[in-house]
């Protein structure tokens, strides 16, 4: 049991067992007044507990504040363009750098069996230059999707419309018929002729203004108020449970009001004063304390909730500059590598397909100038592996470590380790032997879940999990921050690793971690995939 539960029980069986002294010393009491006490001082627990947990979360949203402004733009902007670049470092090796080399590696072959048939390398060429192709504008339009994202947020929040829930119809009722029973059974306690059914009408009157709690509190407390001051000089109105529900709960709802509400409560204790002075002096002191603790308990959950939402509306802001801060040098990055990917590769990508069918289909016929588009194709990949080397080199300046080559899940080590030079720590649980593109699969899942990390929960850390089994491989990736909150969005990068995933025949989650605490992404990649003829 948790120590806030054994708190409870223990302060619970304190208040019973004073109530009982209490009860048994005084002649006077009886088992009514043993279980009024027991429920008023059981509400006191519970709205000083209440009050605790209040401040217990407004302290954890100002620390949250406090972390968030001492992390520095510069720093978090610079981790964000260090990852950007290793990301999009691997994203080229992958996809232009590969189809470069194996684009070039097919001419040669076609070279090496031009006597005999080259024209299943020169297919394999054309093959590989149009998957290539898809490739690459999927890549462009990932790093020209930002602006498209910001247009997407700018939408205007909804504002609730608060109405009178069934709840409150519920609690109105309950509160109105235990006044009316408790009215009638409080009949003999006044003189004759004191309570009668104007009695019981007035009691139910002034329960059911517990209905406005949470759309009109003050007016609820103003009308209740009033229907006390008419039973001076009507009849009286009984007092008995029914006064925790509908004053004491009115109470707490119209402090919250400002001024207007204080104004409220005021005639409100005014009107049950007076009426209980003149007609039930032995209650009147109970009825203040009900108020009195309502009141106070309002006010300092109140309080505790402003400075919760005030440090959290600074956390909201600070965290609302880092992620703008990063994703301004993000989006500059990615625009700059954009327009030198597509001047170096689209062009490149064009010609060796070009090259390749042109030599297909002169073969026969112009075998001289279908020699030399092989020539081309091979000559324009080198020069594509050269330009991508300087590409490459300036991405890889101070982030990445030696060129990579095209990733697969034994690169996944390799890529922790960059991402935690870049500041991410990481811990890591790889099991089994993964080559293929099912291993380059988990290498894409495991860096867009780290990247996730480091861009939206800064300062949290992130568990890899990688397991083999006879079926397939499963993939898991938890990190410790704040999680998604409460209207989480699927960014681009996380629908593109689930269109791959299930390219495979995989499945692919993400959403909230384990108990709501960080983000969790998991995926599994059947090992063995049926390829479409």
């Amino acid at each position: 049991m948790s120590r806030p539960g054994v708190l409870s029980i223990l302060f619970t069986a304190v208040a019973v067992s004073a109530v009982g002294v209490w009860v048994a010393v005084d002649e006077l009491a009886g088992p009514p007044e043993f279980l009024f006490l027991t429920v008023i001082l059981l509400t006191l627990g519970a709205v000083w507990r209440l009050a605790l947990r209040s401040g217990r979360q407004a302290a954890g949203e100002a620390a949250r504040a406090s972390r968030l402004a001492s992390i520095p733009e510069a720093e978090v902007t610079r981790t964000a363009v260090a990852v950007e670049r290793a990301r999009l470092a691997g994203d080229i090796q992958a996809v232009v750098r590969s189809a470069a080399t194996t684009m070039g590696a097919a001419a040669e072959d076609a070279v090496r069996h031009w006597d005999d048939d080259p024209a299943p390398a020169l297919r394999t060429v054309q093959d590989l230059g149009a998957r290539a192709g898809l490739e690459l504008r999927r890549l462009l339009g990932l790093l020209r999707e930002a602006d498209d994202d910001a247009a997407a947020q700018a939408m205007a929040p909804v504002i609730p419309v608060t109405r009178i829930s069934r709840r409150d119809v519920v609690l109105a009722c309950v509160a109105t018929v235990l006044a009316v029973v408790e009215t009638v059974a409080s009949r003999g306690e006044f003189a004759s002729g004191e309570s009668g059914a104007f009695s019981v009408l007035l009691s139910a009157c002034a329960a059911a203004t517990v209905v406005l709690r949470r759309v009109a509190p003050d007016v609820g407390a103003v009308a209740c108020g009033l229907v006390f001051a008419v039973g001076i000089w009507t009849q009286p109105l009984s007092s008995g449970f029914w006064l925790l529900f509908t004053p004491g709960t009115l109470t707490w709802a119209a402090v919250g009001r400002g001024p207007r509400g204080l104004l409220a409560v005021g005639v409100l204790a005014a009107g049950i004063a007076v009426e209980l002075a003149v007609r039930d002096p032995d209650n009147l002191f109970l009825a203040m304390l009900t108020l009195a603790a309502a009141a106070v308990g309002s006010t300092v959950v109140r309080i505790a909730e402003f400075w919760g939402r005030s440090a959290r509306t600074r956390a909201d802001q600070r965290a609302a500059e880092l992620d703008a801060a990063a994703g301004t040098a993000i989006r500059s990055e990615r625009l700059a590598v954009a327009r030198e990917l597509h001047d170096l590769v689209s062009h490149a990508v064009g010609v060796m397909v070009m090259q390749a069918g042109a030599a297909l289909t002169t073969r026969n016929s112009d075998p001289g100038n279908a020699r030399r588009a092989v020539d081309v194709v091979r000559r324009t990949a080198a020069e594509t592996l050269e330009e991508l080397e300087r590409l490459l080199g300036v991405l890889d300046h101070g982030v990445l470590g030696a060129p990579a080559v095209g990733p697969d899940g034994h690169d996944v080590p390799a890529l922790i380790d960059r991402l935690r030079s870049a500041g991410l720590v990481v811990r890591l649980d790889l099991q089994g032997d993964l080559t293929g593109e099912v291993g380059a699969v988990v290498y894409r899942v495991v860096q867009e879940a780290l990247t996730n990390v480091i861009r939206h929960a800064p300062g949290a850390g992130a568990t890899v999990r990688v397991h083999m089994s006879p079926t397939g491989v499963g993939v898991e990736v938890v990190d410790d921050g704040p999680g998604p909150g409460a209207h989480p969005r699927r960014g681009y990068g996380l629908v593109g690793i689930d269109e791959r995933v299930r390219r495979l025949g995989g499945e692919f989650t993400s959403g909230p971690g384990p108990g709501g605490r960080g983000f969790l992404v998991r995926a599994w990649v059947p090992v063995l995939v049926v390829r479409p003829a």
